[in-house]
């Protein structure tokens, strides 16, 4: 599946703005943290604001906090499964490199930015087992 033509330019809501509750593994006021549905890696996480934003400099100060406290707790989580590489990657802006336009920290160990395939045609999406699988990993690490 090319993932970029096939999935990306399907016109819908946001995927970000009403996730289901069974996605969120780790949330407090204004953000929460899931899994990447098309990950670059399997235990590829997200942190996502809440409210509907593209830019950086459009959080408030507890939006900063809050966020920042789910990516220390994605790092600690990765860590505590054995990663020691790991990168924190946010696109702002209106970017074409960016898949979703909701602000967002992608949480990738074992990945160097300059081996992600920005055409975004190598990346699969998560079957309902995987999603399943990667929740069980990430919240054992709690």
């Amino acid at each position: 599946m090319n993932y970029e033509k096939e999935f990306m330019n399907i016109p819908r809501p946001c995927p970000f703005c009403n996730p289901k509750k069974e996605d969120i593994i780790s949330e407090n006021e204004t953000a929460y943290l899931t899994y990447s549905l098309a990950p670059y890696h399997e235990d590829h996480l997200l942190v996502v604001s809440k409210r509907h934003i593209e830019e950086i400099l459009d959080l408030t100060d507890k939006e900063v906090t809050n966020i920042y406290e789910l990516v220390k707790k994605a790092l600690t989580s990765i860590k505590k499964l054995g990663y020691e590489d790991i990168s924190v990657l946010v696109r702002d802006g209106d970017n074409t490199m960016k898949t979703v336009a909701h602000l967002h920290y992608n949480i990738i160990p074992m990945t160097r930015l300059g081996d992600i395939d920005h055409e975004a045609s190598k990346r699969e999406i998560l079957t309902p087992e995987q999603i399943a699988e990667t929740i069980k990993r990430i919240k054992s690490t709690f």
